[in-house]
């Protein structure tokens, strides 16, 4: 079986740094060859995790919404309950236990 010039046979198919001898150059430093990203996959990814960003953030915004209406409730339940008690002794004195 022969594999000595399957790249040249492959179109559409490039290894980033194919055609450059050595290491390939990052504003970073050398990286090994066929670590480099194009500036259109950097784009890519960038653009999927701002729609992963995005999401978190609505579902955080939701679940803040949801725990403003739960506080709301609960504190109406407090006035209610309050203004139900407000004539009752909270406290016993000794009075209250002879």
């Amino acid at each position: 079986m022969r594999t000595g010039s399957w790249q040249s046979n492959t179109r559409g198919l490039r290894l980033v740094g194919e055609d450059e001898n050595g290491r390939a150059s990052t504003p970073f430093g050398p990286v090994k060859v066929g670590l480099t990203t194009t500036h259109r996959t950097q784009l890519a990814q960038l653009e999927a995790s701002l729609r992963c960003l995005e999401r978190e953030v609505e579902s955080l915004h939701s679940k803040y919404c949801e725990a403003y209406v739960t506080l709301t409730s609960v504190m109406d339940h407090l006035v209610k309950l309050l203004a139900i008690g407000k004539g009752l002794s909270l406290t016993t004195t000794e009075e209250d236990n002879v």
